[in-house]
């Protein structure tokens, strides 16, 4: 009688490992080209989406900067948009009031200004108030996205294409 447990069995190990076949490879290459095919069919509008994002938040932290450029200088400061553009310009005002260009920010290629109200810019006073206005950013797709600021200063997003 044999004794209850396990047996022990060997299996032997051979060091030649077995490669693909070339039907393998065929499959895992027409697989890849699928998969690149339909990449490069939405990279178009994945890129649009991404320059449509880097302008807006380009465009939220300009205003933020032009606040605290009011606030640090105790005197106006604006943005000033054309509809149909693709850049703004900063402005600061001098003691008498007039305002005068400091810089130019160019949007993302494939970016422009869709709309602007509040007669085309967007002002701080000497304290950080401002004024309620818009801007909309529009991709080469047509998406919109709107940036709002309030009398208080503080800046928005909306992405619902208005």
């Amino acid at each position: 009688m044999r004794p209850i447990g396990r047996r022990r069995t060997t299996v032997a190990v051979t060091s030649a490992g077995r490669g693909f076949t070339a039907l393998e490879l065929l499959l895992t290459l027409a697989l890849a080209g699928v998969v690149a095919a339909g990449a490069a069919l939405v990279w178009p509008q994945v890129d649009a989406a991404l320059r449509l994002e880097e302008g807006v938040h380009q465009l939220v932290a300009d205003l933020h900067d032009t606040r605290v450029l009011a606030i640090a200088s105790a005197a106006k400061a604006r943005l000033v948009f054309v509809r149909g553009g693709g850049s703004y310009t900063l402005e600061r005002a001098d003691d008498a009031g007039a305002y005068h260009p400091s810089a130019r920010r160019w949007l993302p290629r494939g970016v422009h200004v869709d709309d602007v109200n509040s007669g085309g810019d967007l002002a701080f006073t000497a304290r950080g108030n401002a004024e309620n206005g818009t801007v909309v950013l529009a991709d080469t797709r047509g998406v919109r996205a709107s940036v709002k600021l309030n009398q208080r200063g503080r800046v928005t997003i909306d992405r619902s294409g208005t």
